[in-house]
């Protein structure tokens, strides 16, 4: 059996119990059904089914115990892993692409240029043994330079990934779009660098700018919008109050820099900026250039 099916099993399996308890014969019955319609050989015996529990618990860190009363399985312990559950969600993009070659007249994606996905096996080897990337560094705004340096990590924002990395020649941590790299190069070379805690160094981050100290943000919004930014919160610090006049007010605890100011501006006059006044004056510059192009 191959390994996409296996990896493809075992998601299956955490996604179904997450739902609910289950009997082994809907387990298995419910991976018959997957298969024919997802195209991946799901399909196991009972005896299959033990072993992947215990793959499942070694590899993914999920725990399936048999609920003997009930006679159920169950889940016992699920952090909810954020790479688990892009893998299900992967996974489960590809097999909507794989059921059919005429899949172009139901699904529309989007017509884009390269993420920088394929250089990920690269950065995560030099990562593990401290190795030197050589690239090219294409920017929007200026002419495009060489760069070295020594890859800490890879984050996502925004739907973009960039590579956090030691520069050796600024010798500062940078980070680098993945998307506007080209002419990369492994060195297997190894180099010294500064150690960085990325969850802490970006955790004010709104997005992937650091400069300017976070400082507390408040943001007033039409009451209409409450059920959309709790659904999709601004930031991980986001509390709403609600106020009394039709309105909410958004409290965030970030980096108050450029990439802030456009997600304000995205929302027009039903966004006001509160506080800090520094950051209200922002807004205000570019609502005054906007009114001298237009009017």
């Amino acid at each position: 059996m191959a390994i996409k099916d296996t990896i493809k099993r075992h998601l299956t399996i955490i996604k179904l119990l997450r739902k609910s308890s289950f009997s082994l014969k809907q387990i298995l019955d419910y991976l018959i059904e997957e298969t024919n319609l997802t195209g991946f050989d799901l399909q196991i015996s009972e005896r299959t089914f033990k072993r992947d529990r215990e793959d499942i618990e070694e590899i993914w860190g999920i725990k399936i115990k048999h609920n003997r009363r009930e006679n159920v399985y169950e889940i016992t312990n699920d952090d909810d892993d954020l790479l688990t559950d892009r893998l299900i969600e992967s996974l489960d993009m590809v097999s909507v692409l794989n059921r059919s070659r005429n899949v172009s007249k139901y699904i529309y994606l989007e017509n884009r240029k390269s993420n920088g996905i394929m250089y990920f096996n690269d950065i995560l080897y030099a990562i593990e043994n401290q190795f030197v990337l050589e690239f090219t560094l294409n920017s929007y705004w200026s002419a495009s330079s060489n760069r070295k340096c020594v890859p800490k990590a890879i984050k996502e924002t925004h739907n973009r990934y960039y590579l956090i990395a030691w520069d050796l020649d600024k010798k500062e941590f940078r980070n680098f779009g993945l998307d506007r790299i080209s002419n990369f190069k492994l060195t297997y070379q190894s180099a010294a660098s500064p150690s960085i805690d990325i969850d802490q160094f970006y955790k004010h981050a709104f997005g992937i700018e650091c400069y300017n100290d976070p400082e507390k943000v408040i943001l007033k919004f039409q009451k209409s919008q409450q059920a959309y930014l709790e659904s999709l919160p601004l930031h991980t610090s986001q509390t709403i109050i609600n106020l009394n006049d039709g309105f909410i007010q958004v409290e965030l605890f970030v980096h108050p820099t450029n990439e802030l100011v456009m997600e304000i501006m995205k929302y027009g006059a039903i966004c006001e900026v509160i506080q800090p006044q520094t950051l209200r004056n922002q807004v205000k510059e570019k609502v005054s250039e906007f009114y001298s192009i237009y009017f």
